[in-house]
């Protein structure tokens, strides 16, 4: 059978015959003749006609052409063939090119699939990445030579259990193995997407599977227009192919995820760089590896002298040794600590620490290094230290309330009736004596109750705004005349500063509490005590040590001394009332406490800084103002005269409205005294009940002084009504000035309430402008 005749089918084989054909003729015809002349003898011109040399001619030609016709076919399928192998190596050529050449995994998956198709001569090519969810369904990577449209509405899956599941990528990627379908118009498994292949011309379709590790994680599925077109030794280059891009995918990702690792590294060592905590490393044998500018700040040592030191001979280490011991325990057993230290920085100055020091451990869990992570936390101790205080403080300021009441009300008894007995008693009387030592010991009572009320922070005196500057110089010449001359006195005073909002009594007794502290510190050794004044201004940033205050301008008044100091034990406890160091019967602790209290009602700041045998240093803060000194009070105390009104007087403590029945009597009033609230509302409430004033007690059963006020207004529109109180405003709101103004009572009175400022109020709420009208 004769050869098939290849595509481009050329005439050789024909002309070839036909030349061989003429020249026979030819030759057969003029052989004779041309010898017969080249050789003359004429005899051998013969012309013969012999049958058989035609029948050889021709039979000849004949099988010339065929020989010709076959080697031309022979030819042809032979460069077809190499064409196609040339195809194949070009592809997996230019597939490993690509995979060396590019560094993005979607685009060399897109350059895989355009190699196959451009190249490899093939109607479309895929990737499929399966998907571990409930469907098993797979996902295109990338295409090259397919519509969107055909991958868009491509339902493919890898699941054994589903019709969608038995396609070429799915088996594939279910077995691992790689997938042929020679025939796909003729392949049941290929029939839910056989309306597609028939509309794009799939003929045949090869699977390959993309495997990282011995794990199936993808296919390339390759589509060709005729059938059959995965001859084995193509699908051996196509194996070849996929696993190339298997690889390059795997190099890929393992790239992205070093680039990752990289990048962590180098963003956990610029955390570690800037972060606030202090890091140090150190390598099995002790030996420092890193530090951060942290701890470089924290241990105050340069990082020349920390690097490739050992941990035994870190100056760090030397100075701190509880902090050193922890270290090496975390060497001994290889276990995590955690704790708290205190430690020392290079000029002796303590700070607290919060560390963490732990091992750090390779793959195979041997240790290659240590770690220690310390915080300092001394601002914090700092901050819960300031609210511990202020929590002391508002307990006692509620305790110190309550207390005050209740003494109040004795000590003006007490006072009230040694006055008037005093008043009674003649200049010879030798009574008179008695009576004096009593009334000194109310007046005592008083000031201590005073003092109580000041820790509460109840302000004794309206403050005004005052120049701190002739308040120290008052101390200083107080002080010079007091203190020992083994104890040197200085002083820094600004020429110009800025008043304050301050009752000057007060911030007297806050300094000289101060500077007797310090003169006790030094405890009659050479020393030296210094007061200094100045301004300074907090902004947001610089509030840190006092979060408490606004940001604003301050006066800053500093008292040092270079006495024992105290320890950090101590110094938690200096501002707790009745807490003191000193000899029993040399100091009632109470002078800190009311200096805190005092500088708490003035808005201000005080804290303390002290070193164990290297003194002590007190800072106040107190809010400047703008507003100018005044140039002083010229009132002079109101003098009271002799009345005729009503009064009615409430007070639950009998003994006091006694007391007080009788003094106002003394001066010509008429006094309806009540112990019951309830009762004196009832009297108001009869309209033949004549009173021109009002005083009561806030702190009474069933109705309180501010209800009764309140109560008697609604009954009598414009009747005078003093309100006494035994209790801070601070620990009865009921009796701030807001409140009381807003109720309409005409003035407020603390306790206990001295018989002439008693007797000065009520004279200037009878002869007010207007006084009386609640009665007409």
């Amino acid at each position: 059978m004769a050869p098939s005749t290849p595509k481009s089918d050329r005439p050789t084989a024909i002309i070839v015959t036909l030349v061989f054909l003429v020249v026979s003729t030819f030759w057969n015809m003029l052989s004779d003749h041309l010898f017969a002349i080249l050789l003359n003898r004429p005899e051998m011109n013969q012309h013969s006609t012999n049958i058989g040399h035609w029948f050889f001619i021709i039979f000849s030609a004949i099988m010339l052409y065929w020989l010709l016709r076959f080697w031309e076919a022979s030819v042809a399928e032979t460069q077809e063939s190499l064409k196609k192998v040339n195809r194949s190596l070009r592809s997996v050529s230019e597939c490993s090119r690509a995979i060396t050449r590019l560094e993005n995994e979607e685009t060399l998956m897109q350059e895989i699939c355009r190699i196959c198709v451009e190249v490899g001569g093939h109607r479309m090519a895929w990737v499929a990445f399966k998907q571990d969810d409930a469907q098993k369904s797979l996902k295109p990577a990338a295409h090259w030579g397919a519509d969107n449209i055909y991958l868009e509405n491509l339902k493919a899956s890898w699941s054994a259990d589903s019709d969608i599941g038995q396609g070429p990528a799915g088996i594939c990627i279910r077995t691992g193995e790689m997938v042929i379908f020679q025939n796909l118009l003729a392949d049941f498994r290929f029939n839910p997407w056989l309306k597609e292949a028939r509309k794009y011309g799939y003929a045949s379709c090869i699977a390959l599977p993309l495997i990282d590790n011995g794990r199936t994680f993808g296919a390339l599925v390759i589509f060709n227009g005729i059938k059959n077109a995965f001859a084995p030794d193509k699908t051996e280059l196509l194996a070849e192919m996929a696993e190339d891009l298997s690889y390059g995918i795997k190099t890929l990702r393992m790239q992205k995820i070093h680039q990752e690792e990289v990048q962590e590294r180098l963003m956990l060592a610029a955390a570690m760089d800037q972060t606030s905590d202090g890091i140090i490393t150190f390598d099995t044998n002790a030996t420092i590896q890193y530090v951060n500018f942290s701890f470089l700040h924290l241990c105050g040592v340069p990082e020349n002298r920390c690097v490739g030191t050992s941990l035994h001979n870190f100056e760090c280490s030397q100075r701190n040794p509880e902090f050193y011991r922890a270290i090496l325990k975390v060497f001994a057993t290889n276990q995590p600590f955690s704790g708290h230290f205190i430690n020392k920085r290079s000029d002796g100055s303590p700070y607290d620490i919060d560390a963490w020091i732990a091992p750090v451990f390779d793959a195979d869990g041997s240790v290659i290094r240590y770690v220690a992570t310390v915080r300092d936390i001394s601002q914090e101790i700092v901050l819960q230290r300031q609210l511990r205080q202020a929590q002391k403080m508002e307990a006692l300021a509620t305790l110190s309330g309550g207390i005050a009441h209740d003494f109040n009300n004795i000590l003006a008894i007490i006072i009230t009736n040694t006055e008037m007995c005093l008043e009674d008693a003649d200049e010879h009387d030798p009574q008179r004596p008695f009576l004096d030592l009593i009334l000194k010991a109310g007046l005592r009572g008083k000031n201590l109750v005073r003092q109580f009320l000041t820790i509460s922070r109840k302000p004794e005196q309206p403050q005004k705004p005052s120049n701190l500057t002739h308040v120290v110089e008052e101390c200083v010449s107080m002080l010079r005349a007091t203190l020992p001359t083994t104890i040197e006195l200085q002083q820094q005073i600004p020429a110009q500063l800025s008043p304050v909002f301050a009752d000057p009594t007060q911030i007297h007794q806050v300094i000289m509490n101060l500077c007797t502290n310090a003169a006790d510190a030094i405890a009659g050794q050479n020393g030296v005590l210094n007061i200094s004044l100045d301004e300074i201004t907090l902004s947001v940033d610089s509030r840190t040590n006092y979060p408490e205050l606004p940001g604003g301008n301050y006066v800053r008044l500093m008292v040092t001394d270079n006495g024992h100091g105290m320890s950090r034990e101590v110094l938690d406890r200096i501002f707790d009332p009745f807490f003191t160091t000193k000899e029993q019967g040399k100091g009632t602790g109470l002078g800190l406490s009311i200096a805190h209290g005092i500088v708490k009602s003035h808005k201000g700041h005080i804290s303390a800084v002290s070193i164990l045998e290297g003194g002590t240093t007190f800072t106040v803060l107190l809010p400047a103002t703008t507003e100018m000194v005044s140039g002083g009070d010229d009132s002079s105390r109101a003098q009271y005269t002799f009345g005729k009104e009503h009064i009615l007087f409430v007070d639950d403590e009998a003994d006091y409205a006694t007391s007080i029945n009788i003094v106002l009597e003394r001066c010509g009033y008429q006094v309806t005294a009540r112990t019951d609230s309830r009762e004196a509302l009832d009297l108001l409430r009869q309209d033949s009940f004549s009173c021109d004033l009002l005083i009561s007690d806030q702190t009474m059963p069933h109705l309180t002084g501010t209800q009764l006020a309140a109560e008697a207004l609604k009954l009598r529109p414009g009747l005078p009504i003093v309100l006494c109180s035994g209790s801070s405003p601070e620990t009865d709101p009921a009796v701030s000035n807001a409140n009381v103004a807003a109720l309409g009572i005409s003035k407020l009175l603390l306790k206990p309430v001295s018989r002439t400022e008693l007797l000065t109020t009520v004279e200037q709420l009878l002869t007010a402008p207007g006084a009386g009208i609640a009665n007409e």
